[in-house]
């Protein structure tokens, strides 16, 4: 089964959904909830999805602008702020960085094995600083720290695989 990532800006702030495929069966997971569905392409293009409950949702799906995702169905188009993880955050970096304070979890953008970790808990780190090394689809990918603060927890060793979300590091302010 193939997972997606996608993190959905909503009313009530960002919240992750998981995508399973295999094949034409797949399941919906967001807050927790999981909605299995059939999803059948139309010749005409649209993308018609019945869930096990016997809800259908029939329509075409098309990127819009700014991470954004165009939904056309019989009852109108809908845009949902719906983008990778990596996407996401680069989007609305600006504003968690400008805020300073709270705790930062750092998370895996994808799949991989890390191959190293250059802090511990207890370490104070300045923006930019390197965290840990990833090696994802055979590249080695330097995570850094993306504003200064204290190791709270580290949550990931060398030499183990981890999933694409998985927490890596937890950043706290420096008091």
């Amino acid at each position: 089964m193939r997972h997606f990532r996608l993190i959905h800006r909503g009313a009530s702030g960002p919240e992750e959904v998981v995508i399973g495929l295999d094949g034409a069966r797949g399941v919906v997971t967001v807050d927790g909830r999981d909605e299995e569905f059939e999803a059948i392409r139309l010749p005409d293009g649209r993308l018609s999805l019945v869930s096990d409950g016997g809800r259908q949702i029939c329509g075409r799906v098309r990127p819009g602008k700014d991470g954004d995702v165009e939904i056309s169905t019989g009852s109108g188009v809908r845009r949902i702020a719906l983008a990778e993880p990596l996407r996401d955050r680069l989007a609305h970096l600006g504003g968690d960085a400008e805020a300073g304070g709270g705790d930062e979890e750092v998370r895996a953008l994808m799949p991989g094995r890390v191959v190293e970790v250059a802090v511990s808990a207890g370490d104070d780190v300045e923006a930019g600083a390197l965290l840990l090394v990833l090696e994802a689809m055979k590249m080695q990918n330097e995570i850094r720290a993306t504003r200064a603060g204290r190791v709270l927890r580290v949550e990931v060793e060398a030499g183990r695989p981890v999933d694409g979300g998985a927490p890596l590091v937890v950043l706290g302010s420096i008091s």
